[in-house]
């Protein structure tokens, strides 16, 4: 009747997991029970099963099986026993027996009873829900529809109200018909109570003296006890990017009941940081978590939060994964929907992995009823969490979990390895792979941690890595090295990249590209060879030897290298994910520690592998997902550190990718590191130095710090056009970007002399329809707006976006930012209807595109709005404009100088709808901020001092 698995449970854990939860489960008695030798009681076998990780609830057969065993059990006692034998139970009359047989019959009636009525259940809401997916179906197409129109609102809004009818029909599913939902129910066929049994039906009373527990309904259990209504327990949600259970998980029972009790406690409850040092397992706790949990949830997402710059990233792939925005939405509008739309909802699960910056988290977190988890070796988490502490495991658990590796390891060389191995999780697994793997002795393992571990990771280099964990890696290192020399070499090459997934098909061009360079065996002329060859001749600095020499079978066993990092995955070293190879962050460093002399070499082929998988255009939007995945990367081998001409192009391409998505502060943190550190080392003329100031220089301005990208270009420009030259493509783009600066600075007649100058160079070197030349244009036509000149600003928008059009297409940004300038003109000029058109036009096309919260939305929704109030439509210009001014605020603050054109744009409105003591408020506190954020002379400042006081005007002041 009882069978149990490999992977059950030891009969040791067994009966300390119900000793903890206040119950009897002795483990002699299970050995007796499992043995055969002894037949359960009912009491007993509930205590097994739910320690099991079974639900008896959702297993009724169970109990009409036990009482038919029970009889048949009892039966064959009394036959073996004999005539002459000794009964141990006391006898039954015959009439008794007859009683307890019809009891037993009827119990199993009324066990069928139940299962039929929970099938008519069943097809019911089987019915319902399939009624309600058909209408969630139309009304889906409904909403796609609206968004295709350009009204995202009513969108969203009909989107909002299916999300809640499905949550309304799946929360009811589990209702009896004519119950509501949330209403006492009776226990499903999957939950029956306890049949009313006679004492004397039990064959064995003294088996388990503590009686049965009442087998509660999954309506009236702990809800954390039973999946959501119309989830099977274990199911995964439908919304899921979590790693895959680890088979091998053993131990933490306590942390993780304690993590499941904390969650959902109110207040910080939601949110709970488990903290401990590297390697003590904080992310396998959360994946087990998830995995256990996962029925509980609808959604669940995991964020790699190692570096706050690329957590927007993630952040926003959820929202495209939940298709409340499109792939290439830009980073703030996609994480602003998705905040809005977790508010609203219950159930959802986000992890974000390895935070160690607080407020690089913190501005991540949605808010709402649902739950985050976040690991991290760092403190600091108090204010928006609760800390969990984790610490190394039990020794019990460590024990346990080294023989879930190697079974018939005893329990006293196991503990003598946890005891070597501090118990750390990382260790013991990876030791426990290496015995099982090698079929190694304890005593010869513990021989060769202490003569082959790698030299001790110091404390302010390391943090807290261990020694015994090196030991443990540099053994596995060594095993590899002798089965598979090209698995070692994807270990040594992914050492040196971020700790994130490396797509197998980049190591695959990395391994063609060392093929190509490799000398070859039958040219006595090649490089490396005896043949007469140069001896002075410098090495090729993209051939790979020495330690990543095995990389080049890859080039004519492709197969090989996929191998190689089974053989890597298999030994503990890495983990495999859906397209690539991940290491662990203390894998990697004792992997560097390792290599010596050879680490700098190693490191340099990393980058190449890099440069390789260059993406392309950061302007391109096509290529934005593959940038996401590079820059984690190129980050983690220190490109500040390079002086290679092709890494040093990635790594300010990089920097201007995170401005194009609209990440303006990871951009300047990456640029100004970029920018000092290259200065240093090759002098403030380089090529890359100065690219790396211009990528800074834009960073500041997007933030709205027109000083500071002032000093730059200041220093910048002179520099360029001395040592490139006045039309070298460096020197004309900082021109470019110097004369936008100016222009925001309020200094028009400069930046219109400075850029009429460079769209002159622009078209003589690249013809009027690159890109470079038809963005100096645009800017143009904003300068000679600024200016007064409206009509040639029109004429010169125009041209510039027609041709836009034709090379860029109808919905690139710059295209986009043309026709929404373009409108503007049309506006200042009195045409409303034609500007009204346009920019209609434009804001849909930027909604569709971009999301509501883009910089490119946002600016043609504050144009707009202008537009709407010039023609009188002020009921709904007041509504575009202070939605636009709310959504400014949330992305870039309240005193950036975008959000502050917004506020002064709105309060003309609000003065022309008569509000205007409203208007009067606004505009105080926006001339206040443009004082402090421009200063007093600036153009804008003293046009809202002058609207301010038209204001008080209108107001008798």
């Amino acid at each position: 009747m009882l069978r149990i698995r490999a992977d059950s449970p030891s009969y040791r854990d067994l009966e300390k997991k119900a000793l903890q939860l206040g119950r009897s489960l002795p483990r002699t008695t299970l050995g007796e029970v499992l043995s055969g030798r002894r037949f359960p009681s009912k009491a007993f076998l509930l205590v097994f099963v739910e320690l099991c990780g079974v639900d008896p609830a959702a297993e009724p057969a169970w109990e009409s099986a036990w009482n038919r065993l029970a009889v048949r059990y009892k039966a064959d006692v009394r036959s073996e026993s004999g005539p002459g034998a000794e009964d141990p139970r006391p006898d039954l009359s015959r009439q008794e027996l007859r009683a307890t047989r019809q009891r037993v019959r009827e119990l199993e009636e009324e066990v069928s009873e139940l299962h039929a009525a929970a099938t008519a259940r069943t097809e019911a809401s089987r019915r319902a829900g399939e009624a309600v997916g058909r209408a969630v179906e139309a009304w889906t197409a409904v909403a796609d529809e609206l968004d295709r129109r350009g009204e995202r609102a009513l969108a969203a809004r009909a989107r909002t109200a299916l999300a809640e009818v499905a949550e309304a029909e799946f929360a009811g599913a589990g209702a009896a018909p004519g119950t509501r939902p949330g209403a006492a129910t009776p226990p499903p066929a999957g939950s029956i109570p306890g049949p009313r049994t006679a004492p004397d039906l039990d064959p064995n009373p003294d088996l388990d003296p503590d009686p049965a527990p009442p087998v509660r309904s999954a309506h009236d259990a702990d809800p954390d006890a039973a999946p959501l209504p119309g989830r099977v327990s274990g199911s995964l949600p439908a919304v899921w990017n979590v790693e895959p259970r680890n088979p091998e998980f053993t131990g933490r029972g306590a942390v993780l009941a304690d993590l499941r009790r904390r969650l959902g406690t109110g207040s910080t409850g939601g949110v709970q940081a488990l903290r401990g040092v590297g390697g003590v397992g904080k992310t396998q706790i959360a994946i087990e978590y998830a995995c256990r949990f996962a029925s509980h949830y609808d959604l669940v997402w995991w964020i790699a939060a190692e570096d706050p710059a690329l957590i927007g990233e993630q952040v926003a792939a959820l929202a495209v994964e939940l298709a409340l925005t499109e792939a290439g939405t830009d980073t703030a509008t996609a994480v602003a929907v998705l905040k809005a739309h977790l508010r609203g909802r219950n159930r959802w699960l986000l992890v974000f992995d390895n935070a160690d910056d607080r407020a690089g988290v913190a501005k991540w977190l949605p808010g709402g009823p649902g739950h985050v988890l976040i690991t991290s070796r760092a403190g600091g988490w108090e204010g928006i969490a609760t800390t969990v502490p984790v610490d190394v495991m039990e020794r019990d658990e460590s024990v346990a979990l080294l023989r879930t590796r190697r079974p018939e390891l005893s329990p006293e060389d196991a503990d003598l390895l946890a005891s070597a191995l501090a118990d750390l999780p990382l260790a013991l697994a990876q030791a426990g792979g290496f015995l099982a793997e090698t079929a190694t002795r304890v005593g010869d393992y513990l021989a060769l941690l202490d003569t082959h571990a790698t030299a001790v990771l110091t404390e302010g280099a390391t943090g807290d890595y261990r020694k015994p964990l090196a030991g443990a890696i540099d053994l596995s290192a060594t095993r590899l090295a002798r089965l598979d020399p090209l698995g070692l070499a994807v270990v040594r090459l992914c050492a040196f990249l971020a700790p994130e997934s490396v797509p197998v098909h980049w190591l695959l061009a990395f391994g063609r590209s060392v093929a190509a360079r490799a000398p070859q065996a039958d040219d006595p002329h090649a490089p490396g060879t005896h043949g007469p060859t140069d001896p002075h001749a410098a090495p090729d600095p993209h051939a790979a030897t020495g330690p990543l020499a095995a990389l080049a079978l890859a080039d004519t066993d492709p197969v090989a290298l996929h191998r190689g990092v089974g053989s890597a995955v298999r030994l503990g070293l890495a983990t495999s994910t859906h397209d690539g190879v991940r290491l662990h962050r203390l894998v990697q460093a004792v992997i560097r520690d390792q290599l010596g002399a050879d680490a700098a070499d190693v490191r340099r082929h990393a980058r190449t592998v890099l440069v390789q998988a260059a993406p392309g255009d950061p302007e391109d939007p096509a290529t934005w997902a593959t940038w996401a995945r590079v820059v984690p990367h190129l980050l983690a081998v220190d490109p500040g550190e390079a002086d290679a001409p092709e890494l040093r192009d990635l790594a300010c391409d990089a920097a201007w990718y995170l401005t194009e998505r609209g990440d303006s502060e990871a951009s300047a943190r990456l640029a100004a590191d970029l920018h000092t550190r290259w200065t240093a080392a090759s002098g403030p003329d380089d090529r890359h130095v100065l690219w790396a100031g211009r990528c800074l220089a834009r960073a500041h301005r997007e933030q709205g710090r027109y000083e500071a990208a002032h000093l730059l270009y200041g220093a910048s420009m002179p520099r360029s056009r001395r040592a490139l030259g006045e039309d070298d493509p460096q020197t004309l783009r900082l021109a470019h970007g110097h004369a936008i600066n100016l222009r925001l600075r309020g200094r028009y007649e400069e930046s219109q002399r400075l850029q009429e100058d460079t769209l002159a160079r622009y078209r003589r070197l690249l013809g009027p329809d690159h890109p470079h030349t038809l963005h100096s244009a645009n800017h143009l036509g904003v300068d000679l707006g600024a200016l007064g000149r409206y009509e040639q600003a029109r004429e010169l928008h125009e041209e510039t976006l027609a041709r836009y059009r034709r090379v860029l297409g109808d919905d690139h940004p710059d295209t986009l930012r043309s026709a929404n300038h373009l409108a503007a003109d049309l506006s200042a000029l009195g045409r409303y209807e034609q500007a009204r058109e346009l920019h209609e036009e434009t804001l849909a096309r930027c909604r569709r595109a971009f999301g509501e919260d883009s910089p490119h939305t946002l600016r043609a929704a504050d144009s707009y709005g202008t537009t709407l109030r010039r023609l009188g439509r002020l009921d709904e210009a007041h509504r575009l404009q202070r939605e636009t001014l709310a959504r400014y605020r949330r992305v870039l603050g309240d005193d950036h100088p975008q959000t502050l054109r917004t506020a002064h744009h709105f309060s003309e409105t609000l003065l022309a709808r008569g509000e205007a003591e409203e208007a009067h408020r606004l505009q105080t506190d926006a001339l206040a901020a443009a004082r402090r954020v421009l200063g007093a002379d600036h153009p804008e400042t003293l046009h809202a001092a002058r609207h301010l006081a038209l204001i008080r005007s209108d107001l008798g002041g």
